[in-house]
């Protein structure tokens, strides 16, 4: 049998019992519209994901914290570190891995302009060459002068005057504060027991640099030189000399920077062998696509139970059709036709009914798509000032997946009753 002569029987054939194949078809399609829905939208949330700690974390920085395992665990085979000091910098420059090490150490502080004041974690950047100019609103980076300072979008509005919900219109506004000083400290701790006020230490600085918004974390913070941190620990009244001998020789944390970003995984794998607890994007990427993927599977299983319905339905159909055209399989076999053209026949009409549920449904996914990104937009936008472009991103891999899905369901689907229509015997068929 000719291929064009194949596809004119499956057509005909399918569509002689229109209502049942429409019917057949539906299982199919709201199946593969719920896979297709599904798996957008897991895609977009991870797309979103991931640009937005992009912009909260540097791709090619590994962090390090202080690791606060018990004594009393059994650890035996690995190093632990309860705090990081200046040896582990020394360790970890040692390594050669790293084009820097970023040694951290905050403090919180009171700043102060004019009527205006917020409260801030100052973080001691000594590294300040490593901020890049794009990420700069206003001014320019600090040149690790112990007086200058580089605020946070955050900050900058609250010395401003508006409160951390509020927009600000004009960011020019902002360059008002380029060059202005501000009072750092000087908050009011009480008394002591004689009656003595209790003040932190006041130190006066100058603004050198504002950070643009979309930086994360660092919208809430200030960054200055090492001592001026140190100037701001030591200002703190009634500060035990124990804690603040901790406070002056251990950090918060380590950054470390890769120039080989491919190496990252492993290089973070090293540190954590030597017992450090790491962070990174690396990290971060694939516990969110490993979170994704059970919700896909789990999902995705509920939507696969409508593909099984989906699939006994064709088989159903395709029985009945047997018995229907009983005669028409005994005239096929009468004027030539083979055992395998019955089959194929069968299974064809079988794949058609599943593909093109397949096709419809991946068109009503992609105007789905639409709506749902349109939806998103306007209620992200009106929530949080800023609005997700595309929450559901379907993927040219999904597209071709689910067809080729469809077409092994209506293979399986269909094998066996057209291997039950080619068993047909001639005589009773066309009797």
């Amino acid at each position: 049998m000719k291929f064009n002569d194949l596809l004119s029987i499956i057509w005909r054939n399918m569509w002689k019992r229109k209502t049942r194949t429409i019917f057949t078809m539906m299982g199919v399609i709201i199946g593969c519209l719920a896979i297709f829905i599904i798996i957008s939208i897991t895609n977009g949330f991870e797309r979103y994901l991931t640009y937005e700690m992009e912009s909260l974390m540097d791709t090619s920085v590994i962090s390090i914290y202080p690791n606060w395992k018990s004594e009393t665990e059994d650890n035996k085979d690995s190093t632990t570190k309860t705090k990081l000091t200046d040896k582990n910098v020394e360790e970890l420059n040692k390594l050669g891995y790293f084009s820097e090490v970023i040694p951290k150490r905050y403090a919180h502080t009171q700043i102060k302009y004019g009527k205006n004041q917020t409260y801030a974690r100052i973080l001691a950047n000594d590294k300040a060459n490593l901020i890049s100019e794009s990420s700069l609103l206003a001014g320019k980076v600090p040149k690790n002068r112990s007086k200058e300072l580089l605020l946070g979008y955050d900050v900058a509005k609250e010395l401003l005057g508006y409160s951390w919900e509020d927009k600000v219109k004009d960011d020019s506004e902002f360059q008002k504060l380029i060059g202005k000083r501000v009072k750092l400290g000087g908050e009011d701790f009480g008394s002591d027991d004689k009656g003595n006020p209790l003040k932190s230490k006041q130190i006066t600085c100058n603004i050198v640099g504002i950070l643009s918004s979309g930086n994360g974390q660092k919208n809430y913070e200030i960054q200055g030189s090492r001592k001026l941190v140190e100037d701001i620990i030591k200002g703190a009244p009634l500060v035990d000399e124990e804690f603040l001998k901790e406070q002056l020789t251990t950090y918060e944390g380590i950054d470390v920077r890769v120039d080989d970003k491919e190496m990252l995984e492993s290089y973070e794998g090293t540190l954590r062998n030597m017992g450090y607890q790491t962070s990174s994007f690396k990290e971060f990427e694939k516990q969110t696509r490993s979170m994704l993927l059970g919700v896909n599977i789990i999902l995705g299983s509920l939507a696969g139970i409508s593909l099984l319905v989906a699939a006994l339905g064709i088989t159903n159909t395709m029985d009945m059709a047997i018995y229907e055209r009983n005669r028409e399989i005994g005239v096929i076999k009468v004027i030539g036709g083979s055992v395998r053209d019955v089959i194929k026949i069968f299974v064809g009409e079988a794949c058609a009914i599943s593909i093109t549920g397949g096709f419809i449904s991946i068109i009503l996914g992609v105007l789905a798509t639409l709506g749902i990104n349109s939806v998103a937009k306007s209620i992200t936008e009106n929530m949080m000032g800023q609005p997700i472009e595309k929450i559901s991103v379907p993927s040219f891999s999904l597209i071709l997946g689910i067809l080729v899905f469809c077409l092994v369901i209506g293979f399986i689907a269909g094998i066996f009753p057209a291997r039950k229509a080619a068993k047909t015997d001639v005589i009773t068929a066309i009797r």
